[in-house]
C-alpha cells in the first residue's frame, strides 16, 4: 500500500478561488494558452495579487486571473496568500475604502454576506472585480460600436440626477440582454457577462437583505450604459422629452430603488463622491478605478461621479416590490362610466316602470326567458309541428282542398307539454275542482306565480300580509268554454260557474296568492295582452288612493280543440303551409300558436344591480274607429298608437333600434303594418338603419298572448343588445314599400349599435284595438355590456386603462415631486379613495387614517350562532387582542366574521368568499356579505379559540384547536 500526501508538493495547499501574492518569478509571467492566441503579451506580475482559478495538470501549474485582469500560468512555488499590504495597496489607490475582491472563482454566499455587512455598516460597499484585460477591451468596442451607430441617447434633465447622480452628465443606453431585438454582437460580448454578474450579485443580496438592510431585492433594472458627454457632443444628444406616463415611471422607480450598482470599465480612472443622507455622516471622496464596483444604499447616501477621461460605466438599480393596491367591494357612483364603450340612448325620463321579472312556456320547448332566447336568437327555430295526437286526431278535420269545411292546415305551435297537468296542492286547490278548471286558469296560476316569485314575492309570506298588487291577463279566445257549450264536457257541480269563466282566469291567481290589486281579464283579441301591459302601467301610476307595489301581466292562449281551426280556415285566415310567412312573397295567411308568459312590474328606477332587467319605457292604446270594415287595419290609427308612445318616453324615432312587428304574415296585414311605422320612423333621419323582428315566425301566432309575447321578445332584446333573426324570409313580400327608408328585416341576429337600446311591439286587434308599447334596456346579459361585469372588475379594467397620473415635477429631486396617483412612498396598509371621472382620469386622495372609525369593542358572529353576534374578550396582557371560543356544530364547518361596535357597518373580513387562510388579508371596516368569510373545518364538537388583533391598520387573525 502506497502512501498519498494529503497536498501535493505542485498544489501547495491551495485551493480554486484563494487570494494570493504573486513573488519569485525569475521573468516574465506566461500567458495561458488561450491568452496567448489572442496576443496577450508575458508580463512581470511580481508583486501583483490573483485569485487561483483551477490547477492546470498538463502545465503543472495554476491557472490564476490577476488584480489587473490578466490570466496566467504560473508555478504553485511562486504565490502566497494574499497579505493585507497587498489589498492596501488597492485600498490607498481607491481612497482606503476597498470591502472586497470578486473574481471567477469567488464563494458567491460568502461574498453576499460580506457585501451585505459593509452596506449594513456603512451604506456602501466598494468592490474589486477581476476582469480579463480582453474583455475590458472587447466592451469598450462595443460600445464605441453602438456609439457610432447612434444608439446613445441623452436623458431628460429631469431624470438625469436620479439615473446619474448630482450633476451628472453623460450619454447613456438601457440594453436588455435577454431581448429578442438585442444585436448578437452585444449578447455575444463580455456584455452578457457583467448583466449576468449583475444578476448574480443580485442574488447573492438578497439573501441576506430583509434581515439586514430592512428590505428585500425583488428584481433590478435593466443595464444601463453610460458614457462622458465630450465637449463638441452637447448638441449632439440634446435633452429627451418626457410626458406624464414618463415621470410617474421614473417617480415610482426611484422609490423602488434601495441600492445603485456601478461598475467603472475604465480606461480612465474618475472622481467619486458619496453625499450623506443621514445627518452626521460626513461626504467621502473615492477613486472610480476601472474595474471597480460600487454598491450603495439609496436611503443614505447620493453620489457624484466625474470620470477624468473617456470611461465606461454600467449601471443597474436593486429594486423592491413594486406597489401592489387591493381594491375593496365598496364602488359608488355611475357604473356606466366604467366601461368606456358609449351607453347609448338615456333611460326613460321621469319615474321609471321595470320588468322586474319573466317567465313564459313559450314554442320551441322554451320554459323561462333564456330557453326562449337561446331558441329565437341564437338558434333561429322553428316551434311549429303537425296537431299532436295528445290533442286531437286531426286527420278527421284536415281537408286540404277545402273539399267538406274543414281544416286546410294541421299544423300549429303547441308550445306547452303537460297542458293538463296542474299542481292543485300548491295552490290548495281540491283535486275535484282541478278536474274541472280550464287549462288556461292552471297556465296562468303556475305561469303568473314563477314571475312573481322572481319579482320578490312568495306564497308564504304574502299569506301572512296581502300586497295591492295587480294581475291583469290577456286572452282573446277560450276553447274550454266552448267545449262545454258543445257538450264535450261536464261542468256540473259546485265548482262549475268559475272553471270556465274568462274573469276567473285573472282573478284566481289573485285569490290563490291574496294579492289586493286590481284583477282583470282583457280580450281585445290579438292585442289584449298588450292592452294588458298598458292598463297595468296605468295602475302602477295612479297613487292617489291606494299605489300598487308591483303588477304581474299574463298573455296566453291555448289551442285544445278543432273548432277554432275550422272557423279560421273558412274565413280564410290561416296559412296553407302551416305557418308565419311574415314578411315573405309567399305570405298567405298566419298559423296559430299556444303560450303562455307572464311579467312583473314594478315602480322603481332601473337599476340591475336590484333586479331590474329592463324599462318599460312608454305604452298607448287606441281604436281604429270607422274604417274600412270592422276588421281591416287602418294605418293612420297605428301611427298615432306609436307616434303617442314616442311622445310618451320623449323619444325621436331615430333613437329606436329595433321595431318588433305583429308580423301575422297575412297578405294584407303586414303592408299596412310596415307602411305606418315607416312613416312614423322616417321622420328624423338616420345613420343606422331600424331593426324589423317579428317572432311569429318562430312562435306562431298566439292571438290572445301574442302582444305580451312580442313585448317579451322585446325586453330580451334591449337587455342583450341584440336583434333576433326571422325565420321563413327568402323573398320580401313585394307589397312592402321601404323604399326609401333605412330598415333591415333580419335574417340572422345582429348585435345593437350601442350599449343601450329601445325596442317597439305593435299589436292589432282585428276588431280594431290597437296598442304599442317601447322597451329600453342596457346589456345585462352578455359580455360585450357593461352592466353583466363585476363592478369591482370593471373598475379595475378602467383603472388599469387610465392615463398617466399628473406629476408636478418641483426641481430635480424626485422626493419633492407631487401626483394625483398612487403615492410612491406608500406602505402596506395605506388606504386611498380613487376617483374615475367620466373621461377615465383617476385621481388618487390618501384617506387619513385618524378619521377612520375601527372600533372600541369586538364581537364575533357566524353560522355558529345564526349571524348573531358576540362579544368577544379583551386580552389583559395584549393590547388590541380580543379572544372568543367556537364548538363546531355536526357539520364540523362554521363561518365567522368580526364586528366593530355591533355594527354591521364595521365589519372585519376577508378578502375573499369562505377563506381558510390565516394568513389573508384583514379587509374592514366595512358593510361586507356573509359570503366574506373566515372558514373553520374540522370534526363536530371540536372547540376553537379565534384571536383577532387589531391596532389602527395593523389586523390580524388566528385560530388554533383547544
Amino acid at each position: 500500500m502506497s502512501y498519498v500526501p494529503k497536498h501535493s508538493p505542485k498544489t501547495c495547499g491551495r485551493t480554486a478561488g484563494s487570494l494570493v501574492d504573486i513573488s519569485g518569478l525569475p521573468g516574465k509571467a506566461t500567458p495561458v494558452p488561450s491568452a496567448a492566441v489572442l496576443g496577450v503579451q508575458a508580463v512581470d506580475l511580481n508583486g501583483d495579487s490573483a485569485q487561483l482559478l483551477h490547477f492546470d495538470k498538463g502545465l503543472q501549474k495554476w491557472i490564476a486571473a490577476t488584480f489587473s485582469g490578466r490570466t496566467i500560468a504560473i508555478d504553485g512555488q511562486h504565490v502566497k496568500p494574499v497579505t493585507s499590504e497587498a489589498v492596501a495597496n488597492y485600498d490607498a489607490r481607491l481612497g482606503g475604502q476597498l470591502d472586497f475582491v470578486l473574481g471567477p472563482k469567488s464563494d458567491y454566499d460568502l461574498s453576499g454576506q460580506e457585501i451585505t455587512a459593509a452596506l449594513a455598516t456603512k451604506g456602501y460597499a466598494l468592490v474589486k472585480l477581476i476582469v480579463a484585460e480582453e474583455d475590458a477591451a472587447a466592451m469598450l468596442d462595443v460600445a464605441k460600436r453602438l456609439d457610432d451607430d447612434q444608439q446613445f441617447s441623452r436623458l431628460a434633465i429631469e431624470f438625469e440626477r436620479g439615473y446619474l447622480g448630482d450633476d451628472g452628465n453623460a450619454k447613456t443606453l438601457h440594453i436588455g440582454l435577454d431581448a429578442p431585438d438585442t444585436p448578437d454582437y452585444i449578447k455575444q460580448s463580455p456584455l452578457k457577462t457583467m448583466d449576468n454578474n449583475f444578476g448574480q450579485m443580485c442574488s447573492m443580496l438578497s439573501k441576506y437583505s430583509e434581515e439586514h438592510l430592512g428590505f428585500e431585492v425583488y428584481s433590478r433594472t435593466e443595464m444601463l450604459l453610460r458614457m462622458p458627454l465630450a465637449d463638441h457632443e452637447e448638441d449632439k444628444f440634446p435633452p429627451a422629452d418626457i410626458d406624464d406616463g414618463d415621470a410617474e415611471g421614473f417617480m415610482h422607480l426611484m422609490y423602488r430603488r434601495k441600492l445603485t450598482v456601478l461598475q467603472f470599465v475604465g480606461p480612465s480612472d474618475g472622481a467619486l463622491k458619496l453625499l450623506p443622507l443621514k445627518e452626521g455622516d460626513e461626504e467621502l471622496e473615492l477613486r472610480a478605478e476601472p474595474h471597480t464596483m460600487l454598491l450603495m444604499l439609496n436611503s443614505r447616501w447620493e453620489y457624484s461621479y466625474t470620470p477624468s477621461g473617456e470611461s465606461l460605466a454600467l449601471q443597474t438599480f436593486m429594486l423592491t416590490e413594486p406597489a401592489i393596491y387591493c381594491l375593496e367591494d365598496e364602488i359608488q357612483g355611475n357604473i356606466e362610466h366604467l366601461t368606456g364603450q358609449s351607453t347609448g340612448p338615456p333611460a326613460p325620463p321621469g319615474e321609471q316602470v321595470t320588468i322586474e321579472a319573466m317567465y313564459c312556456r313559450y314554442g320551441m320547448q322554451a320554459d323561462g326567458r333564456f330557453q326562449f332566447w337561446q331558441g329565437a336568437a341564437k338558434a333561429s327555430t322553428d316551434g311549429l309541428t303537425e296537431i299532436p295526437v295528445s290533442r286531437w286526431d286531426h286527420g278527421p278535420y284536415f281537408d286540404p282542398e277545402s273539399s267538406f269545411g274543414g281544416s286546410y292546415t294541421r299544423h300549429g305551435c303547441f308550445g306547452i307539454e303537460g297542458v293538463d297537468l296542474f299542481d292543485c296542492k300548491f295552490f290548495e286547490i281540491s283535486p275535484m275542482e282541478a278536474k274541472g278548471m280550464d287549462p288556461c286558469q292552471r297556465q296562468v296560476m303556475e305561469v303568473s306565480y314563477m314571475a312573481l316569485l322572481e319579482g320578490g314575492y312568495d306564497k308564504r309570506s304574502l299569506q301572512r300580509e296581502a300586497q295591492h298588487i295587480g294581475h291583469f291577463v290577456g286572452i282573446d279566445k277560450d276553447d274550454w268554454m266552448c267545449m262545454s257549450a258543445a257538450g264535450m264536457l261536464d261542468l256540473g257541480g259546485a265548482h262549475g260557474a268559475a272553471a270556465a269563466a274568462n274573469a276567473i282566469t285573472s282573478n284566481r291567481f289573485s285569490y290563490s296568492m291574496n294579492l289586493k290589486g286590481a284583477s282583470m281579464t282583457i280580450d281585445t283579441a290579438c292585442s289584449s295582452s298588450l292592452v294588458c301591459t298598458h292598463v297595468s302601467k296605468l295602475h302602477l301610476r295612479f297613487k292617489d288612493f291606494e299605489p300598487m307595489p308591483a303588477s304581474v301581466v299574463n298573455g296566453l292562449n291555448l289551442m285544445l280543440y278543432p273548432g277554432p281551426f275550422v272557423g279560421c280556415c273558412a274565413a280564410g285566415m290561416l296559412s296553407h303551409e302551416g305557418r308565419c310567412f311574415t314578411f315573405n312573397s309567399t305570405a298567405d295567411g298566419y298559423a296559430r300558436g299556444e303560450l303562455c308568459g307572464a311579467l312583473t312590474f314594478k315602480l322603481k328606477q332601473f337599476n340591475p344591480q336590484t333586479g331590474s332587467i329592463c324599462c318599460l319605457a312608454g305604452s298607448q292604446s287606441n281604436q281604429d274607429g270607422r274604417s274600412a270594415s270592422l276588421t281591416a287595419p287602418n294605418g293612420p290609427a297605428q301611427e298615432k298608437c306609436i307616434k303617442a308612445v314616442l311622445r310618451e318616453c320623449k323619444l325621436t324615432p331615430t333613437e329606436v333600434d329595433c321595431i318588433e312587428c305583429h308580423g301575422t304574415g297575412t297578405a294584407l296585414g303586414d303592408p299596412i303594418e310596415v307602411g305606418s311605422f315607416k312613416k312614423v320612423m322616417s321622420a328624423t333621419p338616420r345613420k343606422e338603419p331600424l331593426v324589423i323582428t317579428s317572432s311569429k315566425s318562430n312562435i306562431a301566432h298566439a292571438e290572445g298572448g301574442a302582444g305580451l309575447a312580442g313585448f317579451f321578445k322585446c325586453c330580451l332584446q334591449v337587455s342583450n343588445c341584440e336583434g333576433a333573426a326571422n325565420v321563413h324570409l327568402k323573398v320580401r313580400n313585394p307589397h312592402l314599400d321601404m323604399e326609401g327608408f333605412p330598415c333591415q328585416i333580419l335574417s340572422e341576429s345582429l348585435a345593437l349599435r350601442e350599449d343601450a337600446a329601445y325596442a317597439g311591439v305593435s299589436s292589432f286587434g282585428f276588431g280594431g284595438t290597437n296598442a304599442h308599447a317601447e322597451a329600453w334596456g342596457k346589456n345585462i346579459m352578455n359580455s360585450r355590456g357593461c352592466m353583466v361585469s363585476d363592478p369591482i372588475k370593471l373598475f379595475e379594467r378602467k383603472l388599469a386603462k387610465a392615463p398617466p397620473a399628473e406629476i408636478t415635477m418641483n426641481g430635480d429631486d424626485v422626493r419633492d415631486w407631487e401626483t394625483t396617483g398612487l403615492d410612491p412612498a406608500g406602505e402596506i396598509g395605506d388606504r386611498y379613495m380613487i376617483e374615475l371621472d367620466e373621461d377615465g382620469v383617476a385621481t388618487w386622495e390618501k384617506v387619513d387614517e385618524e378619521l377612520v372609525d375601527w372600533g372600541d369593542d369586538f364581537f364575533i358572529q357566524g353560522t355558529f350562532n345564526n349571524w348573531d353576534a358576540e362579544a368577544m374578550e379583551r386580552s389583559d396582557s395584549l393590547l388590541g387582542l380580543w379572544v372568543a371560543e367556537i364548538v363546531l356544530g355536526s357539520t364540523g364547518v362554521e363561518h365567522f366574521q368580526i364586528m366593530a361596535d355591533n355594527d354591521d357597518e364595521k365589519v372585519y373580513c376577508p378578502e375573499r368568499p369562505n377563506c381558510a387562510s390565516k394568513v389573508a388579508q384583514v379587509q374592514g371596516p366595512k358593510t361586507a356579505p356573509k359570503e366574506k368569510s373566515w372558514v373553520i373545518r374540522g370534526a363536530p364538537g371540536d372547540k376553537f379559540k379565534i384571536e383577532f388583533f387589531q391596532q389602527e391598520k395593523k389586523r390580524s387573525i388566528l385560530w388554533m384547536k383547544i
